[in-house]
């Protein structure tokens, strides 16, 4: 049966750009619907959509466009939307990126047979690309199943409720052989409080919980600092075990989520001719290294970085990563500054601590880091070369 149902849904994906304009033109001629504009995403069919995406609003603020002061065109987002106002369901919303460039999404409401439906395309200067097909299928007025498919494939939800809420899910992709179990917690009062997700591998990601937009970001930055310097260093000695001389820890990053990083292990027989002949950029891409923490096959690095008690934190900076408008670049570099000043705190306090029953050092040793997108590690290279020098290490 579901082979059928997601033959049918990849169809329809694969159709969406040809019908779209149509669909949409007529929404946007509909005159029984009011127009609204908003800086955020309010809508989506998918169930805690924003605590899943880890876009929920502050408690402050203020969901409509209602004058000038509301609304900065330099850094806020905007977003328009088609709504009935009888109902309070929205049939489009277009977010815009400038003349004729937006993301549009139609829904579609039908409850005669227990579900609704969205179907979203991305539009530049009238050429149209779809981007995602949702069904959302209710049984006993309560969600019970969630499809998506977008160009990468189509993914299948479950839900488990009780008579009010979600208590559970189960995430698929039929293609694959592995599945994640959701399990979602509530206060007494029924606002949702905490998603966590058990992959069938058996890691646990914590994707949501509330209260944690208000906490202090330097706070959480020395946490997540100490975290990278203590439990990282108590896991090498106890996890890794490498016979040939190491060059370099390294730690490699990228802004959109800057924590938790990866991690690898350079070693020297790694380097063809000597180490003066190269460049930081070849001597430290985690990629091209043997002992790298995302390669799964062989598995030569065993590094938890999802400790239970420290992934709160991780959802903290990538939301605040994400809340800084791109078109902002005073912030941005900002942000961007405090990250990297993190990770050479990382590297100098672990430039310190004794490995040797893990492995050997080179006499050029380094803990390094780097942003995998600025390939900025010239410049830390050099900050971690001065810092060596000063300590004598």
């Amino acid at each position: 049966m579901h082979q059928t149902l997601y033959a049918q849904i990849q169809e329809e994906f694969d159709r969406i750009a040809d019908t779209f304009s149509q669909k949409e033109k007529a929404i946007l001629e509909d005159e029984n619907l009011i127009i609204l504009q908003s800086k955020y995403n309010l809508h989506d069919i998918q169930p805690y959509h924003a605590q899943l995406t880890n876009e929920t609003l502050p408690p402050d603020a203020k969901l409509i466009i209602e004058s000038e002061e509301d609304f900065d065109p330099e850094l806020d987002d905007l977003y328009d939307y088609r709504i009935d106002f009888e109902s309070r369901k929205a049939y489009l919303k277009r977010l815009h990126f400038g003349e004729d460039v937006f993301y549009s999404t139609i829904y579609e409401y039908h409850e005669d047979e227990e579900y609704h439906k969205s179907f979203s395309i991305y539009q530049n200067n009238g050429n149209i690309k779809a981007t995602n097909l949702s069904y959302l299928y209710f049984r006993d007025g309560l969600p019970y199943q969630f499809i998506e498919c977008t160009e990468y494939g189509i993914s299948l939800k479950t839900y488990t409720c009780d008579d009010t809420f979600i208590k559970s899910y189960k995430l698929e992709w039929p293609d694959y052989d592995h599945h994640c179990i959701g399990e979602l917690s509530y206060n007494p009062d029924g606002d949702l409080i905490k998603i966590v997700e058990t992959v069938s591998d058996g890691r646990v990601r914590l994707l949501f919980e509330a209260g944690l937009e208000t906490r202090d970001i330097e706070t959480v930055l020395e946490e997540l600092e100490n975290f990278l310097v203590e439990n990282i260093a108590d896991q090498i000695l106890e996890k890794v075990s490498i016979e040939e001389p190491v060059y370099c820890i390294l730690f490699e990053y990228t802004m959109q989520g800057p924590f938790p990083p990866t991690i690898a292990f350079g070693v020297a027989s790694e380097i063809e001719g000597t180490f003066e002949d190269h460049a930081p950029c070849e001597l430290y891409n985690a990629p091209d290294m043997r002992y790298f923490s995302e390669h799964d096959k062989p598995r030569l690095v065993n590094i938890d970085f999802y400790p239970e008690d420290i992934q709160s934190a991780y959802l903290i900076t990538t939301a605040h990563s994400t809340n800084i408008p791109w078109q902002d670049e005073e912030a941005s570099e900002t942000w961007e500054q405090q990250v990297k000043d993190v990770y050479l705190r990382v590297c100098k306090r672990l430039m310190h601590f004794d490995f040797s029953s893990s492995f050997t050092k080179t006499a050029h040793f380094l803990v390094m880091a780097r942003d995998f997108e600025q390939c900025n590690e010239e410049e830390l290279f050099e900050e971690m070369m001065k810092y060596k020098r000063e300590k004598g290490l």
